[in-house]
């Protein structure tokens, strides 16, 4: 499993809402909401995958050969199962590598008043475990619970064969 968090994105309009879970997970994620043009250099410029709903992007992308995930609807637990399975990516939350929702810079974690709490160098935001956290639990575990059921299938699959 790549623990390092090495793989970036670069995420077009159509999935804007899976940018700041990419970030929270510590994978550096650019939101592009521009044209396909600008998406494919960035692509190709950064080493960065592409993930869309767009068929025409995805089928430009394979075509230079550059790495790119087509997802055809916009569920986040389902989308982050299908990016880790295909990937061989962590769905866990640590608290080192994490990035800032806003900015995608890497926090920095501090302890004060008794908690964790990280901020962003970058953007001066902070964020802390709070109630809304209970929230990403959930929809981070979900995305576990599919991603297994997602290697399930796969492995069933295989033996059918």
């Amino acid at each position: 499993m790549e623990e390092s968090r090495n793989c970036r994105f670069v995420v077009d309009a159509m999935l804007k809402n899976i940018v700041s879970w990419l970030r929270i997970l510590g994978y550096d994620t650019i939101y592009w909401g521009g044209g396909d043009k600008e998406v494919l250099s960035i692509a190709e410029a950064e080493g960065r995958i592409i993930l869309t709903m767009d068929r025409s992007l995805a089928a430009i992308a394979t075509r230079r050969g550059l790495r790119v995930l087509l997802f055809q609807e916009n569920d986040i637990p389902e989308i982050l199962a299908r990016i880790a399975r295909e990937l061989d990516l962590s769905l866990s939350f640590d608290p080192i590598y994490t990035r800032c929702p806003v900015c995608n810079h890497p926090l920095k974690l501090e302890h004060k008043s008794g908690r964790e709490e990280w901020m962003c160098p970058r953007c001066s935001k902070k964020y802390w475990r709070g109630s809304h956290w209970r929230n990403i639990s959930r929809t981070l575990e979900e995305a576990r619970k599919r991603l297994q059921a997602l290697r399930h299938d796969l492995q069933n699959f295989k033996y059918l064969r």
